[in-house]
C-alpha cells in the first residue's frame, strides 16, 4: 500500500502534529535505491565507531546551527543506538534522540530539520509523540544509509529506554555482552525486520528495560 503524501512545510507538520489521530496514521515512506549497490541493512560484526561518531555530531551542529537562537539552550541532542556504543555490532545506520522541550516541536526546530535536509516520516507505533525523521547520507563513509532521529519530550518512555541501553552497555560488562550476543544471533535471521524483532526478544537487559518502562510484550 502507497504511503502518504510527503509534507515539506514546517506549518503542514505542524498542524500534523496537533492532530494526534491523523498523526498516528501518517507514514511517507523514501526508500534508499542505491546506485553503487550498498546494502545498509548489512550487519557489521565491528562498526567503524570513531567515525560515526563524528558524522554523528556533525549532523548535531549542522542541525543546531539552522536552530532560531533563543530555543537552542531548550533542546538536547543525544546519540543512541548500537553506533553510540563502542565495540557492538549492529548496521551503520546512526540513531539520535532530540530531546525537546514540549510536544509538539516548534515551528523553529521543524523549519531546522527542513532546512539541514531531513524529511518527516511518520511517528512511532507505540507513541504518536515519538516523532521519526531521517537523513539520507548521499556520500562518505555512510553513503545511502540513513541516520534516525527520534523527537521526544524528556519524559517519553521509549527514549529512555534508549538511553538506559546505550548508558548501561557502556558502564556494565554483562550488560554490553548480554545485548551483543542477542544481536549476533538475532542477525543469522533472514530479513532485517526479524533481526530488529529477534535482538529485542533474546536480551535480558532489554526485558529487564520493558519491565521498568512497563512496556508489553
Amino acid at each position: 500500500m502507497p504511503g502518504d503524501t510527503k509534507l515539506e512545510t514546517a506549518d503542514e507538520l505542524w498542524d500534523l502534529y496537533n492532530d494526534l489521530e491523523r498523526l498516528k496514521g501518517y507514514k511517507y515512506t523514501q526508500p534508499i535505491v542505491s546506485d553503487s549497490g550498498i546494502n545498509n541493512e548489512k550487519f557489521h560484526m565491528e562498526l567503524p565507531y570513531e567515525e560515526i561518531k563524528q558524522i554523528v555530531e556533525d549532523c548535531r551542529d549542522k542541525f543546531m546551527s539552522a536552530v532560531p537562537e533563543d530555543e537552542k539552550a531548550s533542546l538536547r541532542w543525544e546519540h543512541v543506538g548500537s553506533t553510540s556504543i563502542k565495540g557492538m555490532p549492529g548496521a551503520m545506520m546512526p540513531d539520535a534522540l532530540l530531546i525537546v522541550p514540549q510536544f509538539p516541536p516548534s515551528k523553529g526546530v521543524i523549519q531546522a530539520f527542513l532546512d539541514s535536509g531531513y524529511y518527516f516520516s511518520s511517528s512511532s507505533g507505540l507513541d504518536p509523540k515519538d516523532l521519526w525523521w531521517f537523513l539520507v547520507f548521499t556520500d562518505g563513509l555512510l553513503k545511502d544509509h540513513k541516520l534516525t532521529v527520534h523527537v521526544v519530550t524528556e519524559d517519553n518512555r521509549a527514549a529512555n529506554m534508549l538511553l538506559d541501553t546505550r548508558d548501561m552497555c557502556r558502564a556494565e560488562e554483562w550488560a554490553f555482552n548480554d545485548y551483543k550476543e542477542a544481536k549476533v544471533a538475532a542477525a543469522k535471521s533472514a530479513t532485517f525486520p526479524e533481526y530488529k524483532k529477534g535482538k529485542g526478544a533474546n536480551s535480558k537487559l532489554l526485558a529487564m528495560l520493558r519491565e521498568k518502562y512497563k512496556f508489553n510484550q
